[in-house]
């Protein structure tokens, strides 16, 4: 599924987009369609919530969290890690791309090579310190 139509079913915003995004999600929770998102789809949706509808991130992340919390809308990615990565960014106030590299990182046991000061404010990621000579 498409960042618009999500948007469109949230915001209510188009006369004639969101009756018919309702009218998709409808179909879904009665078991007719499924509707699949990927992560990256739902870093489109949040950063439209943010960036452009003044929507704060915690805020963003629990409706979108609350979205594929429900039966009727799939992951297509990893859930746990989009769960994860959802979560973390109501613990810390971050973007989506970092919560969601975050929650990779620590699923997957690897260190992450960033610059980036708030990824190291999550006590579980391993920041990769390359040895300098």
């Amino acid at each position: 599924m498409d960042a618009n139509v999500i948007l469109r079913y949230i915001l209510k915003d188009d006369p004639k987009q969101s009756p018919i995004a309702a009218a998709i999600f409808n179909r879904s929770q009665a078991t007719e369609i499924r509707l699949l998102v990927s992560a990256i789809i739902l870093s489109e949706v949040f950063y439209v919530l943010t960036r452009t509808r003044g929507m704060s991130r915690l805020e963003a992340a629990k409706l979108l969290l609350a979205l594929i919390s429900t039966r009727f809308v799939h992951c297509s990615d990893n859930v746990v890690v989009v769960t994860d990565a959802l979560r973390r960014i109501g613990a810390k106030n971050v973007s989506f791309g970092d919560a969601y590299l975050a929650a990779l990182a620590v699923h997957q046991g690897e260190p992450v090579a960033s610059f980036d000061h708030h990824l190291a404010g999550f006590q579980d990621v391993e920041i990769y310190k390359p040895k300098t000579s």
